[in-house]
């Protein structure tokens, strides 16, 4: 049997929702029906939940992200390892590409987002709905603020499907704009067919305030420029 615990601080965020059913929603526009199983230990996610898992190819290294839209329906956002968003599951024939320039537009309602693995407290609704909201004629990606991409190596590995699609396959200087308009100069080193963000970095990091655990997108404006966005 395979359970997804539902932390009990996190209960109190469904209010009158909470039911012995509940639906999981992903990128590629799929959608998951699963059991909610009530013990004197705890609430969980239990039948339809190991599907869930095994259609998305989760592993033990992922990072989940939970958006709470109501009625018990929760848009599940997925991250590897490295911090990058998996935009669409892999499958052999994914519905999206891995930059997630998406046009697919989600139901809205009234989302709360929650980081999980075990799905813990809110972060902010607001960030979470221009989130899920954003359409571009530019390509983009979105990358998790990973220990190593703000903290001690400062590195952050971009997406490689984007990076072979917009980025030669050599070292190069990129430029970083964030929302003020201000720009900073970062080395972008070229490694296993992919880029990584690397020299200046550190000082985009420090100066605009990133922590770990939170999300930026990187829109391509103009050749080697990107528009960053702290969401």
């Amino acid at each position: 049997m395979t359970l997804q615990r539902i932390p009990p601080a996190f209960i109190k965020h469904l209010a009158g929702d909470i039911s012995d059913r509940a639906t999981l929603t992903c990128s590629s526009g799929g959608h998951w029906g699963v059991t909610v199983w009530k013990n004197p230990d705890g609430t969980y996610l239990e039948d339809g939940w190991k599907e869930f898992m095994r259609e998305n190819n989760l592993g033990d290294d992922e990072f989940l992200v939970f958006i709470y839209d109501g009625d018990m329906r929760f848009h599940v956002k997925i991250f590897e390892k490295n911090g990058v968003k998996r935009s669409a599951p892999i499958s052999d024939n994914p519905t999206e590409e891995e930059t997630g320039a998406s046009s697919g537009k989600r139901s809205r309602g009234r989302p709360r987002k929650y980081p999980v693995g075990s799905l813990q407290g809110p972060v902010e609704s607001s960030r979470t709905q221009k989130t899920r909201s954003f359409t571009s004629k530019f390509p983009y990606f979105e990358c998790l603020m990973t220990k190593s991409c703000v903290e001690k190596c400062f590195l952050l590995t971009i997406p490689k499907a984007f990076s072979q699609s917009h980025f030669p396959p050599a070292k190069l200087k990129v430029v970083l704009r964030n929302s003020a308009g201000k720009t900073w100069e970062v080395n972008c080193i070229y490694h296993a067919k992919r880029h990584s963000l690397s020299g200046g970095w550190s000082t985009f990091v420090r100066e605009n305030s990133l922590k770990q655990g939170g999300t930026c997108r990187f829109e391509l404006v103009e050749k080697n420029v990107m528009q960053v966005h702290v969401l």
